[in-house]
């Protein structure tokens, strides 16, 4: 993390002091949402929580590891009980995972197979959602002007989804799946979003919103709010989601302006939304919580408000379990606006370092100040990056 993110600061104050400038904390958002992804990748869905990490790793997670690739190594995946061709639970009869999109990939959903969701990956690597994170940073600093397009950014994801090899992933969520089913029926692209009312208002609805919001970090809140709001509509439908966009806005801008860490901008969110603070306590185990956006979200203030540290939160997050990976998409921006993004060393640079021409871009066509931010070439392989040091040795 350290050749990643140079030496962020490790107390309050300093988290507030003015060497932190908004490009700082636009790339440590970034390269947070991305670390977090890698991190929890492979105990994504372990609704055992750490015990179950512990019994199938031997230890919970503490860097980047492999998931479990053999058929049969992770019996409780919905996967193999998932329609390829639409929403939820289903027949695997349809081609629109394999064929249309996740080229290759429908014999890890075949019923039995007992694949894990991630299996295709390797140690390090971002998963799809992960992958919609770096499609919307390309949207944004691309076509001309730049920023938030809602009828490009639909099609450069459509070009994506559809173009074998963009991505080495088993898994897509449902609202992936119908938005493709909805246009292999030929309806038109602004009418393939849709939500099937149970699992479509989810936590990974915030990943593509949250680059938006940090897009549009100098602007002021109401326009970055619409626009990020709006980026929901890309790939799915669902009002409830575009609600906690705002709820998102507010506790990321705190943090990216300086006036508060995550920990208080959790803290503040939760006296918003139920009139108390959230209990703090370093004994009580994380929850374990599924992708439902209101048990998931609320999950996520508890996590930035208990772990003040960029590492032991991120850590914490993926050895949660359950729906860890989109929520620690999320959790990365919100505790990675605290540390400064995007210092490596010359080595690194062309692999997993910013890059001068999209830093450029990224700072006319959305407004935020020059500085440090992930490249939009940047490899999807994080296992590129550093090595992670030992728990005790990582940045704070």
């Amino acid at each position: 993390f350290a050749a990643i993110l140079g030496d962020p600061p490790t107390t309050k104050a300093e988290m507030r002091a003015d060497s932190l400038t908004l490009a700082d904390r636009v790339a440590g958002a970034l390269w947070g949402m991305f670390i977090a992804d890698a991190l929890a990748m492979p105990v994504h869905w372990f609704y055992g929580g750490v015990a179950q990490i512990r019994r199938v790793f031997g230890q919970p997670i503490a860097g980047y590891i492999a998931p479990l690739s053999q058929k049969g190594s992770f019996p409780e995946s919905i996967m193999a009980l998932s329609s390829t061709g639409g929403a939820g639970r289903g027949g695997s009869d349809s081609d629109i995972v394999g064929t249309v999109i996740n080229h290759g990939k429908k014999g890890f959903w075949a019923r039995g197979g007992g694949y894990h969701y991630h299996c295709s990956l390797e140690r390090g690597e971002t998963t799809l959602e992960g992958e919609m994170a770096r499609l919307a940073m390309r949207s944004l600093t691309s076509g001309g002007e730049g920023g938030f397009d809602l009828d490009r950014m639909q099609r450069e994801y459509v070009d994506f989804m559809t173009t074998p090899g963009s991505h080495r992933d088993a898994y897509a969520s449902s609202y992936h799946r119908m938005f493709f089913q909805n246009r292999a029926a030929g309806r038109p692209l602004r009418e393939c979003p849709s939500n099937d009312g149970h699992n479509v208002d989810a936590i990974d609805g915030l990943v593509i919103p949250a680059v938006v919001l940090l897009g549009g970090a100098a602007r002021p809140e109401g326009e970055a709010l619409l626009e990020a709001q709006q980026s929901v509509r890309v790939t799915r439908s669902s009002p409830r989601v575009e609600g906690y966009v705002a709820e998102l806005s507010a506790v990321l801008r705190g943090v990216l302006r300086g006036e508060q860490t995550a920990a208080e901008a959790a803290q503040a969110a939760a006296v918003r939304r139920t009139g108390r603070r959230i209990e703090a306590d370093p004994r009580r185990p994380d929850p374990v919580v599924a992708c439902y956006i209101d048990d998931n979200f609320a999950s996520l203030l508890g996590l930035a408000a208990k772990y003040t540290s960029f590492s032991e939160a991120l850590l914490a997050n993926a050895n949660a379990g359950g729906e860890n990976v989109h929520r620690g998409l999320v959790l990365g921006a919100l505790v990675g606006a605290q540390v400064r993004g995007g210092r490596t060393r010359r080595k690194e640079r062309g692999t997993a370092c910013s890059h001068a021409q999209t830093r450029t871009k990224l700072a006319r066509n959305s407004q935020v100040p020059r500085g440090g931010s992930p490249s939009r070439r940047t490899s999807s392989r994080l296992r590129r990056l550093p090595r992670l040091a030992p728990r005790a040795s990582l940045p704070s």
